[in-house]
């Protein structure tokens, strides 16, 4: 089976960390991998695994840009010519649209989407609604399926109008929870704390993810102003790992709320497993997300969770289960949840190993894997039915 994974300038991230599992899957499999992406930080991990094909010559933009996805329609629509993929996988907006609509043409057999995320949200406009709409549901009817990385993305896909209901499919996102099981066994968190130089008795919350202003890290920074006067006894501190176009902003905003001892952005790591062992807290205040990969991550890592009540999220947290579920964009809020964590430490015992558990009974990557490879199967089958498939 030859297949496409169409990525394009897509930074890395959460997603990048599942394509590159998924690749490595594929060629197990005995797949042609081919992965077209210019993002270096993904090149270079791409380039560490024996048989993956890197099209690094191809721009395309994360993000609709008319005159640069132009250029890029009409180099992608030679190449998928010349290759015949039995199978176009794509991630992300304007990678998604772009390739599924060209693979549509040259009549690529199974064309896939991975929609983590619509572009179209509950805070969009009425005038980007009236822009995004259209080519979303285009590149829906071009593809074979889209699959749905949570029940609520195809839930929303089907809200906001931007799919046919019949071209969904959901197969949730799943994580390998090893790697954050060992490191909170083997006291990886602990000696992170010591080379950071945070005492024992101070309270650690944290967060992953990318720096962008959907993911709202300045009203998890707001959060900490209030979190003063509810913990006034207890020493705390915010980490932030990861980067992107909202850091600047950041910074000025700890700065300017005096809060540079209080806060630490950590930039871009590599050590996620070993820093959620080190927290006593995870917080992901994101006002939209399609099935966090970093908050699946801190539930594997048995870390009690605060974190918004929007559709996918309420999907992974059950209230005063799995964690605390807070309202989008209020600080207040976010303080009040963390400062319960800290005053009832049973609730969140009993929180964290719940979340641990739901994410082994229903988030793995090996069931993720499996789900997407007997699509893959049935869908090429159907439409080469005397076709064999390793």
């Amino acid at each position: 089976m030859q297949t496409l994974q169409l990525v394009g300038n897509t930074t890395y991230g959460g997603g990048t960390y599942l394509i590159l599992k998924w690749c490595r899957y594929l060629l197990e499999k005995g797949c042609q991998v081919d992965v077209l992406s210019t993002d270096p930080t993904t090149i270079r991990e791409l380039c560490q695994i024996p048989g993956v094909r890197v099209i690094d010559d191809i721009m395309i933009p994360r993000d609709i840009a008319p005159i640069t996805d132009l250029r890029a329609f009409f180099q992608l629509l030679p190449y998928l010519h010349k290759k015949q993929y039995d199978v176009v996988h794509t991630y992300t907006s304007a990678p998604g649209v772009l390739g599924r609509i060209t693979a549509r043409l040259i009549g690529t057999p199974v064309i896939l989407h991975h929609q983590t995320g619509w572009a179209v949200t509950l805070y969009s406009s009425p005038l980007e609604r009236m822009l995004y709409t259209p080519p979303l549901y285009l590149a829906a009817l071009a593809s074979t399926k889209t699959i749905c990385v949570s029940h609520a993305t195809a839930q929303q896909g089907r809200q906001f109008h931007v799919a046919p209901q019949h071209k969904l499919v959901t197969i949730c996102n799943g994580i390998d929870p090893k790697p954050f099981i060992s490191a909170t066994r083997d006291g990886a968190g602990s000696v992170l704390r010591h080379e950071w130089g945070i005492p024992a008795d101070c309270l650690v919350i944290g967060s992953t993810g990318r720096l962008a202003p959907y993911k709202q890290y300045d009203t998890l920074i707001r959060a900490m102003v209030h979190l003063k006067s509810l913990i006034a006894e207890k020493p705390f501190i915010l980490l932030l790992a990861g980067d992107g176009p909202h850091r600047q902003k950041l910074e000025d905003l700890i700065h300017s709320l005096s809060l540079n001892e209080r806060v630490r952005l950590l930039g871009f790591r590599r050590d996620i497993p070993a820093m959620l062992a080190g927290l006593d807290v995870f917080v992901s205040p994101s006002r939209c997300e399609g099935m966090s990969i970093s908050l699946l991550e801190a539930m594997a890592a048995a870390r009690p969770v605060v974190t918004t009540s929007i559709l996918p999220n309420a999907e992974l947290i059950e209230q005063e289960v799995t964690g605390l579920l807070v309202p989008v964009g209020s600080p207040e809020q976010i303080a009040q949840a963390i400062a319960c964590f800290v005053r009832e430490p049973e609730l969140a015992r009993h929180c964290a190993a719940a979340a641990r558990e739901r994410v082994l009974e229903r988030y793995t990557i090996d069931r993720m894997f499996q789900e997407t490879w007997d699509l893959y199967i049935d869908l090429l089958k159907k439409k080469r039915p005397q076709s064999v498939i390793a």
